[in-house]
């Protein structure tokens, strides 16, 4: 029954965005800063520089970075900005090729990518860290992309970028490693924030009908869980049977 309740909200929104509805989702001061962040580099002449991190594909931030790369390969493609993206793990640097490839060719531009701006570095966890270190030194990126799984090099890659005076925006669903972007990047996305910004970057239907859904579960069940702790108070047997399993 749960299921049939979740499915049909989802549908519910995903038909209400499809039909020309907006869809609200609040402000997110990260993804909002993304367009300025890509005009900076634009306006400066240098590159961006994207980093999925240690994350393999089959990870669920790492295939949320791949949508994000996505919207912003598009960007770039645009404004023919510069879009480097080291990689540690192979399958995601082919990953990442064809996603900016398609992003390219989907704003008409396919004769500007360059498949060298993504490229393989290494699978050791430090040695990834400091060859992206070597290419922010190097390159002097205006804008470093942090979105996926980071872990102990967190801190040393956005430390880095800080030195170069990179503007900054990270995301990633490593708890641990949040505290070390916030302190060292501009702009860090907590929590489902990195998950929901595909949607809210591409401002896609069917994505923020999908989030709109799962979030209206959520409160319906915040709001199911009082109204049970309430009526256990009061005594009211009837309405925590109707809830109770078995």
């Amino acid at each position: 029954m749960g299921l049939v309740i979740c499915f049909l909200f989802i549908l519910g929104f995903i038909i209400y965005g499809k039909r020309g509805k907006k869809l609200y989702i609040r402000p997110i001061a990260g993804l909002q800063a993304v367009d300025n962040a890509i005009g900076r580099a634009t306006e400066m002449g240098k590159p961006i520089l994207y980093s999925s991190g240690l994350g393999k594909m089959d990870r669920v931030a790492t295939m949320a970075s791949m949508n994000i790369l996505s919207s912003v390969a598009e960007k770039t493609a645009e404004y023919n900005t510069p879009l480097i993206f080291p990689n540690y793990d192979p399958v995601v640097m082919t990953t990442a090729q064809e996603v900016v490839f398609e992003a390219y060719s989907k704003t008409g531009h396919p004769e500007a990518y360059d498949p060298d701006n993504i490229f393989f570095v290494t699978q050791s966890q430090f040695g990834y860290a400091a060859a992206v270190d070597g290419i922010m030194t190097r390159q002097l990126p205006a804008t470093n992309l942090f979105f996926g799984t980071f872990e102990a090099e967190a801190l040393i890659l956005a430390e880095t970028g800080n030195s170069v005076g990179a503007l900054q925006i990270a995301g990633t669903d490593s708890t641990i490693q949040l505290s070390f972007f916030i302190v060292a990047c501009d702009y860090t996305l907590i929590g489902e924030e990195l998950f929901v910004a595909s949607g809210y970057l591409t401002k896609d239907p069917q994505i923020l009908g999908s989030i709109k859904g799962q979030d209206f579960l959520k409160a319906l069940v915040v709001l199911l869980i009082l109204i049970g702790g309430v009526a256990g108070i009061l005594g009211w047997s009837w309405i925590v049977r109707l809830f109770s399993v078995g």
